[in-house]
């Protein structure tokens, strides 16, 4: 059954994908607020939709597939519809470090490996580039922005569900598991609340509400971190250095979590506290080996003994890390990830790759920083860097602790798409 539910949802979005980015000229898609009016879009507009509507969607044992296909769908469009290239240090960046994941891709000796890692990376620039090479008017950004809202609130409704009804034999084969949810969920945050904004419709909050329940309640640490850093964020875009007393405040807040909330707290520390109170006795004696990792950190040091050691500069090769990972030649048992982003990088392709690729993440948000507060700029532009921006800083923020670009098809398609918009949307000045 899980393969054959794979292989559908594998078929149909390659059936729609291709139908959408190669077949017909103009759609009529209803508007965001009221069904029964249409507007017209384009193939290439409708592609994107599309996007928007099933990078939730991992196609079970077809995953690895199933994101070749979209580059090959966004590379095809790019050749039909051709590139239109806008002004950002952001991409200038990542096509150079995509240079750099090449030249180590020539030298490593897990070519197939090193291609799967690149491809990864290879999506979300591919994204940005179809995106801003789209016509984006403002009721069609408002429809992908609601598009992107609702695939939220299927996929944690469908969590939510799991504990209840027996649903988890169709989930699993179709949409992505819930810790690939939960470190997007940022960004489903963040569209809540501009949609919240112009709607001011309740249901929204209820959502918003819903998707930071879960990380709470299930007592996920990467995710209580990702959606803390993105309200850092939201507040350092909002009211940049006199929003120090909200940082403050939400860094506080996270502390208040570990220490009252009983399953957060069980599940930081080896050891079991009965009450916050105990905790706060027993700080002084508290190191980095009271802190249940999970096996994290052990299997951090023995990566960067492994891989990294003997390699700092240019690191051990692209793809090099995943295979001995997924071959089972390591001391961690079944475990095929590290669960850190970051640590990968500087293994496959050293001190360059990570210095690259962290300043990929500076000019993202940065230029997304700057576009929102130039108050020339297009009003829905502004906020759809705004969305990107902070809502990136959340997603690559749990990247520390896990494996966020393995699934980049839902994690990082959303940000970068977005981006994309700001990128398209700021030419039209107010």
């Amino acid at each position: 059954m899980a393969i054959g539910l794979s292989l559908l949802a594998f078929l149909l979005i390659i059936i729609y994908g291709f139908e959408y980015a190669f077949m017909g000229k103009t759609y009529a898609v209803s508007t965001t607020w009221n069904k029964r009016i249409k507007f017209k879009v384009n193939a290439q507009q409708r592609f994107v939709l599309l996007l928007l509507a099933t990078a939730i969607v991992q196609a079970g044992a077809f995953s690895a597939l199933l994101l070749l296909v979209w580059m090959g769908l966004l590379i095809g469009i790019l050749f039909r519809y051709g590139i239109q290239m806008f002004s950002s240090p952001m991409l200038k960046i990542y096509a150079l470090y995509l240079c750099w994941l090449l030249f180590s891709l020539v030298l490593t000796s897990e070519k197939g490996y090193g291609f799967r890692v690149l491809a990864k990376y290879l999506f979300p620039f591919l994204v940005v580039l179809v995106v801003s090479s789209v016509k984006i008017t403002d009721i069609f950004f408002i429809k992908a922005l609601k598009v992107s809202f609702i695939a939220g609130v299927i996929i944690n409704s469908c969590i939510v569900s799991m504990k209840i009804l027996p649903i988890y034999a169709i989930y699993n084969p179709i949409l992505w598991w819930q810790p690939a949810v939960i470190d997007v969920n940022p960004f489903f945050i963040a569209s809540g609340l501009l949609l919240y904004k112009f709607s001011k419709k309740k249901q929204i909050l209820f959502a918003i509400l819903l998707f930071i329940s879960i990380p709470i309640v299930e007592s996920v640490r990467t995710g209580l971190i990702g959606i803390g850093v993105f309200f850092l964020a939201v507040s350092f875009f909002k009211y940049k250095l006199k929003a120090l007393p909200v940082f403050v405040l939400i860094v506080a807040s996270f502390i208040a979590s570990i220490l009252f909330v009983p399953t957060v707290r069980n599940k930081m520390f080896r050891h079991t506290f009965n009450s916050a109170e105990e905790v706060i006795n027993m700080s002084s004696n508290l190191s980095p080996d009271s802190i249940d990792s999970n096996g994290r950190f052990a299997m951090w040091e023995w990566s960067l003994n492994t891989f990294y050691e003997g390699n700092k500069f240019m690191g051990a090769g692209i793809g090099q890390m995943q295979a001995r990972f997924y071959s089972g030649n390591h001391p961690f048992g079944i475990i095929k990830i590290a669960h850190n982003d970051y640590l990968q990088i500087i293994c496959d392709t050293g001190q360059i790759g990570l210095f690259l690729y962290m300043l990929i993440i500076i000019s993202f948000v940065w230029h997304a920083f700057i576009i929102y507060n130039d108050k020339k700029n297009n009003v829905l532009a502004r906020q759809a860097a705004f969305i990107a921006g902070t809502s990136l800083c959340g997603i690559m923020a749990t990247a520390f602790t896990d494996n966020v670009i393995n699934y980049s098809l839902i994690t990082l398609s959303y940000p970068y798409a977005f981006f994309g918009f700001a990128l398209v949307m700021k030419s039209k000045r107010k």
